[in-house]
């Protein structure tokens, strides 16, 4: 992963606890729930697709044949179970999902063994409460990830290569794009307490914050996409402003702000400046204004992420 993802990565798991501590407010909030479960279940996918990308190049051994064995039985026994839960309530959309027999399992290449065993875990916990009379807990599946993640550790990273060498690093792009949007969807509904529950919002504001390491001394990188295509959005109008109206002089020139443009990839880099809190107005022609604030720490490197939307 590149070392923004890494940052992102981290960012994502200290947000969802930090959720998790906070279910009683999360409750009140409007899809919160659909939101928030695919954000566990793109973490999930994150880390096995980084797995996937790190793992030492090694052969087929009997440990992982064991491990393949485990997970092949833990998985099918989950979904014998939940195919039952879904008959009986007559769920045609999770039983097309979950339907597996243990020869497809048995047949199925080990990524895709992987991808199978993940829609199976993630489905039986999304539907967890409703299987308890089918024998499914939360520490079965708790298992059953757990082995999931254990035989995609001993998966060859040369079988990966030999098929695509580029394979785990652009199903990384698709997931930390699924990540983002989610993200923004849940920032928009914390939004809407941030009067009502000023404590809880500035934490997480703080725990939202993506620190991205091994960047030197740049402390602050702009990142300008589309909205609708998700895709970088160059020659954005970015102008940096201090809250307390002051700057260091080395930063600006002697000026009361700083004015970049966004690059082809969308990003604009900001070097040597002074701690404190900034507001960031984006502008250009076709588009809405964007007005946001961020945090600049010393010794971290801050990523804002501006969308912005079609006028």
């Amino acid at each position: 992963m590149t070392s923004y993802q890494e940052g992102y990565e981290k960012m994502s798991l200290a947000s969802v606890t930090y959720l998790n501590a906070n279910a009683t407010i999360t409750a009140t909030l409007p899809n919160f729930a659909g939101y928030f479960t695919t954000v566990q279940t793109t973490n999930t996918q994150i880390q096995a697709a980084q797995v996937q990308q790190e793992a030492d190049k090694s052969g087929d051994t009997t440990a992982k044949k064991q491990l393949r064995a485990t997970l092949i039985a833990q998985a099918i026994d989950v979904s014998r179970r939940v195919v039952a839960y879904a008959t009986n309530v007559n769920n045609s959309a999770l039983l097309a999902l979950v339907n597996y027999t243990e020869s497809d399992l048995k047949k199925a290449s080990d990524q895709k063994l992987v991808s199978s065993c993940q829609v199976i875990r993630d489905n039986a916990n999304t539907n967890v409460a409703a299987l308890a009379t089918y024998g499914v807990t939360a520490a079965i599946i708790t298992t059953l990830q757990t082995s999931i993640t254990n035989f995609n550790n001993s998966i060859p990273k040369g079988r990966v290569d030999t098929t695509d060498s580029g394979e785990a690093t652009k199903l990384l792009a698709s997931l930390f794009k699924t990540l983002s949007a989610n993200w923004d969807k849940i920032d928009t509904l914390v939004e809407m307490v941030r009067t009502s529950q000023p404590n809880f919002y500035n934490e997480y504001i703080k725990v939202r914050k993506v620190i991205e390491t091994g960047t030197g001394s740049l402390p602050l990188k702009i990142k300008a996409t589309n909205a609708q295509t998700g895709e970088p959005e160059a020659n954005v109008t970015l102008t940096l402003t201090p809250a307390n109206g002051l700057m260091k002089a080395a930063a600006t020139n002697g000026k009361s702000n700083i004015v970049k443009k966004t690059a082809t990839g969308g990003g604009s880099n900001y070097k040597s400046l002074a701690d404190g809190t900034y507001t960031v107005t984006a502008t250009k022609p076709g588009f809405k204004d964007v007005i946001m604030t961020v945090n600049v720490v010393n010794g971290e490197l801050t990523v804002l992420e501006i969308k912005m939307e079609k006028s």
